[in-house]
């Protein structure tokens, strides 16, 4: 079996990410299209009217209806290579996905067709003429659909080396008047032996298959117009380039906006919250280096600083249990530790008696303050003390602890 994707018919013309690249490779796959396509019509609508087979008649005319076909791949292709501009700052990529989908129209609409045809020749049956012709004329038209699936081979070749759907779609526009010339040719070689009626009928199972074609690509192109999200395996590597950086710790919120060529990744990435500013830049120009180079995405990248000893059960349990050993304080939550560029931050919400003075609330905060400082060294605690009334049904504090309610009067 050749393998096309070697085949010296396909010159190389460079990173077939660039544009301009692109639609060369595009360029050539409609130029060879549309070449193929001439000369199968000619034969064809000679051969079908010497016989007078509307069959092959439609036939042919199928076979330049895809020179039009390959007018879209064309001006998909001249329209996808455009620089950016003010109304189109990603670029014009998308507009190959038009063309496949205009394309994949095309292919239901020919089915469609077809499918109506076949019923009308199973209907009333037309009659061949030039009978002792029809064996050779078949096998030419066999002939023709060996050639016009090697037109397809080729453009699923040039679809699969620049990973491009509006070629996939033309190939299968060539494999479907590949599949109708069978049919044709089998109702043609049929009709001589007094079996006309094959020909419609398989006519209409090729049909079905071209609709289920066309629809499938529309689906595919549709969804990438509408935006579709990032599939695992790239959201795994992207993973593996975050994790190898120093000092990143996570992501999240990962979204690819697919624009053709121009694909850009968007993503939050977590860091150590006591980063400089300058660190945290260089963290992301090296994750937009290292993406770019792997996959070929621009990025765009929201630095999210986490706080290293907020999740740190060991810190919280100690502060937790200096606050439990105050008699004062009824009950706490909201308990951080943020780290900064200069002293550590640590927030609490205290649960006092409603009627405890302002200056015993002052005690309580340097005595909490100085069991912090020589724990910790040099940092600032921020302490808001919330009333407590010892009425649970209206108040609205997220309290943990009750075993003090004893000492509110």
């Amino acid at each position: 079996m050749i393998k096309f994707s070697k085949f010296k018919f396909i010159p190389e013309y460079g990173d077939s990410n660039k544009p301009d690249v692109r639609s060369k490779y595009g360029y050539l796959e409609a130029a060879v299209s549309i070449i193929g396509n001439v000369i199968l019509f000619f034969i064809k609508i000679s051969l079908g009217f010497f016989i007078n087979s509307i069959a092959l008649i439609a036939d042919g005319i199928h076979s330049l209806s895809d020179v039009s076909t390959s007018g879209i791949v064309i001006f998909g292709f001249r329209i996808a290579k455009k620089d950016p501009d003010k109304e189109h700052p990603f670029g014009h990529g998308r507009a190959e996905y038009i063309a496949t989908l205009i394309i994949a129209i095309l292919l239901i609409i020919v089915g469609l067709g077809f499918i109506q045809q076949s019923i009308g020749r199973i209907i009333s049956l037309e009659q061949i003429t030039h009978q002792e012709y029809l064996i050779t004329i078949g096998i030419v038209v066999l002939i023709s659909a060996v050639f016009k699936e090697l037109m397809a081979k080729y453009s699923f070749a040039i679809s699969k080396k620049i990973n491009s759907d509006v070629l996939k779609a033309d190939a299968w526009h060539h494999r479907s008047d590949a599949l109708s010339s069978i049919g044709v040719a089998i109702g043609i070689i049929a009709a001589r032996f007094g079996f006309p009626i094959l020909d419609p009928v398989f006519a209409i199972l090729v049909s079905i298959i071209i609709i289920y074609v066309g629809i499938d690509l529309m689906k595919k192109s549709s969804n990438f117009l509408m935006g579709t999200k990032i599939d695992n395996d790239m959201i795994c590597q992207i993973e593996e380039i975050v994790k190898s950086i120093e000092h990143a710790k996570g992501l999240h919120d990962i979204f690819l906006h697919d624009y053709g060529t121009n694909k850009v990744l968007t993503l939050h990435v977590e860091i150590d919250s006591n980063l400089s500013i300058e660190k945290a830049h260089k963290i992301a120009d090296i994750l937009e280096k290292e993406i770019q180079a792997r996959t070929n995405f621009s990025t765009v990248i929201h630095l999210e600083p986490i706080n290293n000893k907020l999740n740190n059960k060991e810190e919280i349990e100690f502060i937790k249990k200096i606050l439990e050993s105050q008699k004062e304080v009824v009950s706490f939550h909201k308990i951080q530790i943020i780290n900064t560029s200069d002293n550590d931050l640590i927030k609490m919400h205290l649960v006092v008696n409603h009627s405890m003075p302002v200056e015993k609330t002052h005690k309580l905060c340097n005595i909490i303050e100085k069991i912090l400082l020589n724990k910790y060294g040099p940092c600032k605690v921020d302490i808001h003390f919330d009333p407590c009334y010892k009425n649970c049904k209206i108040c609205n504090i997220s309290c943990k602890n009750f075993n003090k309610y004893n000492n509110i009067k």
